[in-house]
């Protein structure tokens, strides 16, 4: 059974690396995206974690009984992330650089960029882990949803690169591979919690803390800043992300 849970874990990341790889293609197209898509996206990518970390985590937690387990894993989520904002060089569109102020000077912006995707991408491919141990349906509802708001996503993660490199392949495979990232995550995950199910709860929260921090702390700051021109059109991303994923989990799940 455990080995099944792991199996399709595996199926789901996969499923959210292909429609992240399917936004990615807009890159080899030629596609451009233009700001205020980059910020509906954004935003869009905003409302489905934070419906996800209640509905797909929290909730189905707390109908355990797991309140403690919960509340300690969003507390780890929020530091690990935190501690890795400190620790790991990357570069944001609007807030700038954040990371060691010694290597500030020292990575290119595309190389910056690229790891504030990696590490966005991880705690959902956790997620679609953890709630797949919680339950199969649960997991599917999760890794669809995610894997929907990927695809701007997707885009939003190749066409930047594509013109920082030059190069259409490259941009397009740095997409596909952000994708793979919480391919890895959900089979970890998933992994994980299968072999250790007493504290799935605080797994679950913590995948929580972390989504919820970086729409908080990372996202939200990027396009609902004071000078930003398409403050309604990323409003407008989030309401559609948030139902979306509001409905999708209850029809699903």
């Amino acid at each position: 059974m455990t080995y099944g849970v792991v199996y399709n874990a595996f199926l789901y990341g996969l499923l959210v690396a292909g429609l992240t790889s399917l936004g990615s293609l807009t890159a080899l197209a030629g596609v451009k995206l233009p700001r205020w898509g980059l910020d509906f996206s954004l935003g869009f990518a905003s409302g489905v974690m934070i419906v996800a970390s209640f509905t797909s985590l929290i909730i189905p937690a707390f109908e355990r009984g797991l309140y403690f387990d919960v509340g300690l894993g969003i507390t780890l989520g929020v530091i690990a992330i935190t501690l890795l904002d400190f620790c790991v060089p990357h570069e944001h569109i609007v807030k700038g650089y954040e990371g060691p102020e010694h290597l500030k000077n020292r990575l290119r912006k595309s190389v910056l960029a690229t790891i504030a995707i990696v590490l966005h991408n991880i705690p959902e491919g956790f997620a679609v882990g953890a709630t797949t141990v919680y339950s199969l349906e649960l997991g599917f509802a999760t890794a669809l949803a995610i894997g929907i708001q990927d695809i701007p996503e997707g885009a939003a993660v190749a066409l930047p690169l594509t013109m920082l490199w030059g190069s259409r392949l490259k941009g397009f495979a740095v997409g596909v591979l952000s994708g793979f990232v919480e391919t890895i995550a959900a089979v970890f995950g998933a992994a994980m919690f299968s072999f250790a199910i007493n504290v799935l709860g605080v797994g679950m929260g913590f995948s929580a803390g972390a989504m919820i921090y970086i729409v908080v702390e990372e996202i939200l700051p990027e396009i609902l800043h004071e000078s930003s021109q398409y403050r309604k059109i990323a409003a407008a991303g989030f309401i559609a992300g948030f139902y979306i994923m509001l409905y999708l989990d209850a029809l699903i799940g």
